[in-house]
């Protein structure tokens, strides 16, 4: 007669859990050495591997906060007009923009200010600044 064989799990009572991030350490790192908009695409790299983590989420707030202040940084503030660049007038196919920056790109006309911008768009404030700051960033748009 054969022996049964015995399976063994660790039956733990307290679910294993992902090693916690430095995110502190991590995040001044990356923003040091590249950038915020390459620290804010690792960050949303990151969220797929860590979805809970709730530091993750505030260091990803903190980066945003970052891109739209420097955004607003221009010498004319919230009174620069943005206008569409000719990279993108020529190949804006090029361009994979989403449902929000198309129609962010269909209100700039060269005329209207980040202000009035703001005001036109369906978008909160923040949101709408930073998908300013974003075109801006992929050269679809430039602020003079």
């Amino acid at each position: 007669m054969a022996t049964p064989i015995r399976i063994v799990a660790n039956m733990s009572s307290t679910p294993t859990s992902p090693p916690k991030q430095d995110w502190a350490r991590l995040v001044g790192e990356s923003v040091k050495q590249h950038g915020v908009w390459h620290t804010y695409g690792r960050l949303l790299e990151a969220r797929r591997v860590y979805p809970d983590d709730l530091s993750l989420r505030g260091y990803v707030e903190i980066v945003r906060n970052t891109i739209v202040r420097d955004f607003l940084g221009h010498p004319r503030g919230m009174q620069a007009v943005p206008k569409l660049s000719a990279d993108f007038l020529s190949h804006f196919d090029r361009f994979n923009l989403n449902a929000q920056e198309g129609y962010l790109v269909s209100l700039i006309d060269g005329r209207l200010s980040i202000q009035k911008l703001i005001i036109l768009s369906p978008f909160d404030p923040f949101t709408t600044i930073f998908i300013l700051a974003k075109l801006q960033q992929e050269k679809a748009i430039t602020v003079p």
